[in-house]
């Protein structure tokens, strides 16, 4: 009886240095670490920081299409050179809202999936998942 316990002990220090040693074993915590990556991406959807050039929506690119389309409108309702130029200046300012509230929703988005994604990547690491 005394040797199954002692051999029941032994066996359970084994298996405890082992899952010491493999949590601390290099290879191990990248291994764990490209899993859990992985997995915070696919949960999140986050790319990595894109630079806001690549953002859709601006106050610029807004301004150019609004001052586009309104001075298009004014044309096809077959306004005059004056009433053209008022309504492609009020297209530019409309399209430089819209763009510039665009541009801070695709700002907002990005932040949201950056910070789920470190959050799925945290719980990971701790091995809560």
């Amino acid at each position: 009886m005394q040797k199954s316990l002692v051999c029941g002990l032994v066996t359970a220090a084994l298996l405890a240095a082992s899952a010491s040693a493999q949590e601390k074993d290099p290879q191990y915590l990248e291994s764990r670490f490209d899993y859990c990556h992985e997995r915070a991406l696919a949960f999140s959807g986050y790319e990595g920081k894109v630079p806001d050039r690549y953002l859709p929506g601006g106050a610029l690119e807004g301004a150019a299409k609004g001052s586009g389309l309104g001075a298009l409108g004014a044309l096809i309702s077959g306004k005059n050179k004056k009433e053209r130029k008022k309504a492609e200046r009020r297209g530019a300012i409309l399209g430089a809202i819209v763009g510039a509230i665009k541009r801070g929703e695709a700002k907002k988005d990005q932040q949201r999936k950056a910070r789920i994604y470190r959050l799925e990547l945290d719980a990971c690491m701790r091995g809560a998942r």
